[in-house]
């Protein structure tokens, strides 16, 4: 005598009926998390960096200010609305730090290093700065003395990006490059994430993890 066939498995949540659809969407839906988590962060080379800055036309005021712009970015980490959320009075030249006052995790002092090329470039903007004589405080403006925005910074160094033939570039690749820089050169962790302003260390080692084992491979060779 032949059995019946038990009937299908009922989903706990639904009500009795499986809906194999609604759960292969899910578990795709899953993996494509995990594969964005699992994608390392978009940097640049310090080869393709000096690249783009030497397609910087620094002869023109716009230049000026934009090489200035971009080196900050790339030398401090910031994000890009952290920078020109800068006033001129964050920038402390003798200190060689900034003041991030606008920022996800609150206020925070970044130190700058110690490169040439950028106290050239910072400078060369600041006496352009004075000729604009802009009304308002910002550090990075336009020339009617209006705040400069996010897109015309994006548009610009995707533009010296194509112009210096290394590919697309962005804002946050600069800061991805530092910091990726910084952690593979040695830097502590917890220096690096209040450099970047993260609120938790697990946030920095689970983007930068790569940078990380580079250098505990680098540590493991000396001992």
């Amino acid at each position: 005598m032949t059995r019946p066939r038990p009937p299908p498995a009922k989903h706990p949540q639904d009500g009795g009926r499986w809906r194999s659809g609604l759960f292969e969407g899910k578990c795709v839906e899953m993996a494509r998390s995990t594969e964005r988590k699992s994608r390392l962060p978009k940097t640049k080379t310090p080869e393709e960096w000096q690249a783009f800055f030497k397609s910087i036309n620094a002869r023109y005021d716009c230049g000026k200010r934009n090489d200035a712009l971009f080196r900050l970015l790339y030398a401090s980490a910031l994000r890009v609305g952290e920078a020109l959320s800068l006033e001129i009075s964050d920038f402390d030249q003798e200190l060689m730090r900034i003041h991030v006052r606008v920022g996800k995790t609150g206020e925070r002092f970044v130190p700058l290093p110690d490169d040439p090329a950028l106290i050239k470039s910072i400078n060369a903007w600041l006496e352009v700065r004075s000729r604009w004589n802009p009304t308002t405080p910002l550090l990075f403006t336009t020339k009617p003395g209006k705040a400069l925005s996010t897109n015309a910074a994006r548009e610009s160094m995707k533009l010296y990006g194509e112009r210096a033939g290394i590919g697309h570039v962005h804002p946050h690749m600069a800061r991805h490059s530092a910091a990726t820089e910084l952690l593979s050169h040695g830097a502590s962790p917890i220096g690096v994430q209040r450099i970047l302003g993260h609120r938790q260390l697990s946030t920095l080692l689970s983007t930068y993890s790569h940078a990380c084992d580079t250098h505990a491979r680098e540590a493991m060779t000396k001992r």
